[in-house]
């Protein structure tokens, strides 16, 4: 320290003399000289002192120069602050953050800003977020809904995996009853899906606020109409549900929508060692289920009536029992007062415990549910039916000369035709057209156009497609019979012309070619007899 102490105080008069010169300098000199008679005194110190001085003059200078183009970033700035600062809190709060910090303010994997806690139930909790992704390419605000799984899932190694193949299948799941699925993913330990945010409230919440209160069928068939709209176009696709149930239905201001189609099954079928993972909610699954059989369409009708029962009566048909209490305790559900037997019945067959009883579909469920309606085809087929009888008294007892039936003037009405005579109708119209256009007009026999219209009016006798058609074909017959007797083929003609006649011998451009074909000798049928 004394020889410190020697070394430092020449330096110092030094520094006096030093001081009077530099005086006139700026205030920068004095401060970066100070700080060296700092640094003699310690070899260490004083050089961390200045650095840390340079350090800081640095910093004011660029900040002074980087000032306008952070005031021009300012908003991207503020940006990134919410982006970020949520991704730091989650790392140092570690584990906890994932199972208790999912909070409004937080984002999820640089893209989704939480904003507001919708709920949260068995398979996990629901926000509202934004997609800060598709804001920016997009420039307007893109609301969401992000559902994170419960932390059960980490239980499950596979469930990840079969997870993003259930919502993969979602994803192609395009119809106006099922809500759409945008993505499912993970940041870190949370497992998500994003869909669409919809507006309204839930069955569950509906039933809720209506519990005990008893619905009639025509309130209730809007919602069943649109449910089954979906649950069949999801079957259709080869999905089923496995967790249907008033909560994965919502009611918006247009419609039904079902959630979370195969999510709980997925989840379930992750770890086939735990026997003791339950996957679905008891009181909508069936026996099977719970028993654990395959998945099939007829555990979706099970829920399906469930769903239907509390509608109707305002309480669980079983009281809120799984299927496999009921069926133990040999409970069956109560008939509700306002459905006939028949609704009754069809009721009954969808809360069957045995699989076998249950319909086969959504739609029949429905359709046997709902009254008989006399459907507008079948009206119409009344209507037509009732005008021909009324038109036949009225030809049978009419005097004959007053109205005479003419094929092509006045037909009478079509009959109505079931769906299989209906085929074989339009098929023979099918091949009579082929043939027109082929030139097969008469001939050959059992392969022509005439002969297929003929089968028509067999199955419908007044069919106006066969009756348009043969029109056209008795015109054509006659245009070949003129070109026949130009081009000297008298016999060709005669064909042509005693055929069409034999059909409609009324047909009056074939009247005149017979005449025609007599004025030269040719004798048409009648002369022939």
């Amino acid at each position: 320290m004394d020889t410190l102490s020697t070394r430092v105080k020449p330096e110092k008069a030094r520094q006096s003399r030093q001081k009077t010169r530099l005086k006139p300098e700026d205030d920068a000199q004095k401060t970066r000289l100070k700080p060296e008679a700092d640094a003699q005194k310690t070899r260490l110190k004083p050089q961390a002192g200045a650095q840390e001085t340079r350090s800081k003059t640095e910093v004011d200078t660029k900040k002074t120069r980087l000032k306008p183009e952070a005031d021009r970033l300012q908003p991207e700035a503020d940006t990134q602050k919410t982006r970020l600062k949520p991704a730091a809190d989650a790392q140092k709060a570690g584990t906890d953050i994932r199972r208790t910090g999912l909070q409004p303010g937080a984002v999820i994997k640089q893209r989704f800003l939480l904003q507001k806690r919708l709920g949260e139930g068995g398979m996990g909790v629901v926000f509202t977020a934004r997609d800060l992704l598709q804001e920016e390419v997009s420039h307007e605000k893109s609301l969401i809904a992000i559902k994170f799984l419960s932390e059960g899932i980490k239980e499950h190694p596979n469930a990840f995996r079969m997870l993003q193949q259930e919502c993969k299948k979602s994803q192609d799941l395009a119809h106006p009853n099922v809500v759409t699925v945008h993505d499912f993913d993970r940041d870190g330990e949370l497992v998500y899906l994003t869909m669409e945010l919809l507006s309204g409230q839930s069955l569950e919440a509906y039933l809720s606020e209506h519990e005990y209160e008893s619905l009639s069928l025509k309130e209730v068939e809007p919602i069943l109409t649109e449910i089954v709209a979906g649950l069949s176009y999801a079957h259709q696709q080869g999905i089923v549900h496995s967790d249907l149930k008033p909560e994965n239905i919502h009611l918006t201001e247009r419609c039904a929508k079902i959630l979370d189609f195969g999510i709980a099954r997925a989840i379930k079928e992750s770890d086939e060692s735990k026997r003791d993972v339950i996957a679905y909610t008891p009181a909508y699954a069936s026996l099977e289920m719970i028993q654990g059989a395959p998945p099939d369409v007829k555990d979706d009708i099970y829920a399906l009536a469930c769903i239907t029962y509390r509608l109707l009566a305002g309480r669980h048909p079983f009281g809120g029992r799984s299927a496999e209490q009921a069926y133990n305790e040999k409970l069956a559900p109560e008939p509700i007062d306002g459905l006939g037997a028949r609704q009754w019945q069809a009721l009954s067959r969808g809360l069957s415990f045995d699989l076998e009883e249950r319909q086969e579909s959504a739609e029949e469920f429905l359709q046997q549910l709902l009254p008989k309606r006399r459907q507008p085809w079948m009206y119409a087929a009344f209507v037509a039916l009732a005008t021909a009888l009324v038109f036949a008294v009225y030809v049978a007892f009419k005097p004959p000369e007053l109205v005479e039936v003419d094929l092509f003037v006045n037909p009478g009405p079509e009959n109505p035709l079931s769906p299989a005579v209906q085929q074989q109708v339009n098929e023979h119209l099918e091949v009579a057209e082929v043939h027109m256009m082929v030139g097969r007009l008469i001939s050959p026999p059992g392969g022509n156009a005439l002969d297929e219209y003929q089968k028509v009016l067999e199955l419908q006798p007044f069919d106006r497609q066969a009756l348009k058609g043969l029109k056209g074909l008795l015109e054509q017959m006659s245009d070949q019979a003129i070109e026949a007797i130009e081009a000297g083929d008298l016999s060709r003609a005669r064909v042509l012309v005693t055929t069409g006649l034999e059909f409609y011998e009324k047909h009056e451009r074939l009247l005149s070619i017979k005449e025609q074909l007599s004025e030269q000798g040719l004798p048409g049928q009648e002369d022939e007899k």
